[in-house]
């Protein structure tokens, strides 16, 4: 999604107050090979291609050569959230990590259109490992080094690891190290908010982090699993225009964001990102039939907009968010009080007006990430929205 695909929002003032934290951090020097049987065996907690994987095999391979050769390259911040035995969550190097990964591996995701699927596949459940071996989707990695006008050639271009000689492998996987910083919030407890202010602050890998994939790493849980399943749906893509998914995750906090404002209502307050923090944080202890339950009734939205049309949520040419919520909120109120789903087509002529509403309108003008703001769009779509 190119960065006017959203209809604009005003920037929120950030008016909270910065807490103080206690944090515990601890270097540590991770090889190749360590990386690997990590990732392999869950200590390190990756949600592979939820936070995206983009790295071409160009840039993934001058990361190898680097390696390789001893070069240096930017360290890796991974979150702990309990003692020495806990999990590590990857806030800051995965596409690294996950070159690495491929590299030793010796497969590589094939183009652009199969990480589409291979995404669709793992939040399905299926296995990484079993993904690679699929030729539709995935090619042997052999590193991309050498251009044509370039003088000096690399020896290692079109080399994959098991075509190394044994001391270059044995040097890569064991003798090459990657400096890590271990973050642990110790105080304020049961928040992860000390994450965000050094995500805020930092810029390690050389392209800031949004948000929500700061978020896609640290409140990885259940609840983010489905929201990543319903982010690749066929009918949730048609209802944004766009058949691939965002690299920089903006169509996975809208799913966010559209729950949170209907499941927590009573608890919003500006700033947005702020507290879409805070119910990320309280969704990794929904248990799996609350979260099974929002599944349901997210698709059957996604049903009764069906033949709304082309690009139905747009206004001025860009996708309108709070269109989007409003409508997603005044079509689902009930249900979600009863826990049962939408049934039923919201009707077009209903859904029109709201759009021109004038009271609708003027919300989004001024103070749209408001209490006010939002609470009248609410009433707006609930008087106006009718289904069939």
């Amino acid at each position: 999604m190119q960065d006017d695909f959203f209809e604009e929002e005003p920037i929120e003032a950030d008016s909270s107050s910065i807490a103080e934290y206690d944090i515990t951090i601890s270097p540590r020097d991770l090889t190749p090979a360590s990386i690997v049987e990590m990732i392999d065996n869950g200590i390190m907690e990756l949600p592979i291609f939820q936070r995206n994987y983009v790295w071409e095999i160009g840039k993934a391979s001058k990361l190898i050569e680097s390696l390789i050769l001893g070069l240096p390259v930017p360290e890796l911040f991974f979150y702990s959230e309990g003692d020495e035995n806990s999990t590590y969550k990857i806030i800051d190097g995965q596409q690294r990590l996950l070159s690495i990964y491929f590299f030793l591996k010796g497969r590589f995701p094939k183009n652009s259109k199969s990480r589409v699927t291979i995404c669709k596949e793992l939040n399905s459940g299926k296995d990484l490992t079993t993904l690679m071996a699929d030729n539709n989707l995935f090619k042997d990695f052999l590193l991309v080094l050498n251009k044509e006008d370039d003088e000096v050639k690399s020896r290692y271009h079109n080399k994959k690891f098991v075509l190394l000689d044994k001391d270059t492998q044995i040097k890569f996987k064991l003798r090459r190290y990657l400096r890590t910083v271990v973050v642990r919030q110790n105080k304020p407890e049961n928040n992860s908010s000390s994450m965000f202010e050094i995500f805020n602050r930092l810029n390690t890998g050389g392209a800031a982090l949004t948000p929500q994939e700061v978020r896609a790493s640290v409140y990885y849980c259940y609840f983010y699993k489905m929201i990543a399943r319903l982010n690749v749906l066929d009918g949730w893509r048609n209802i944004l225009n766009k058949p691939s998914i965002d690299l920089h995750s903006n169509d996975l906090e809208l799913i966010l964001r559209s729950i949170a404002l209907l499941a927590d209502k009573d608890n919003y307050f500006p700033k947005m990102t702020l507290f879409l923090n805070n119910f990320s944080e309280k969704s990794k202890k929904f248990d799996k039939n609350t979260v099974d339950y929002l599944e349901k009734l997210f698709v059957s939205f996604i049903d009764s907009c069906s033949h709304l049309g082309e690009k139905a949520f747009f206004r001025n040419n860009r996708f309108s968010k709070s269109l989007f919520e409003s409508v997603f909120y005044a079509v689902c109120v009930e249900n979600y009080a009863n826990r049962s789903t939408v049934v039923g087509k919201i009707n077009k002529d209903s859904f029109e007006k709201l759009k021109i509403d004038k009271d609708f309108i003027e919300s989004l003008q001024s103070g749209a990430l408001s209490n006010d703001g939002i609470t009248t769009r609410r009433n707006r779509a609930i008087a106006l929205i009718t289904l069939d």
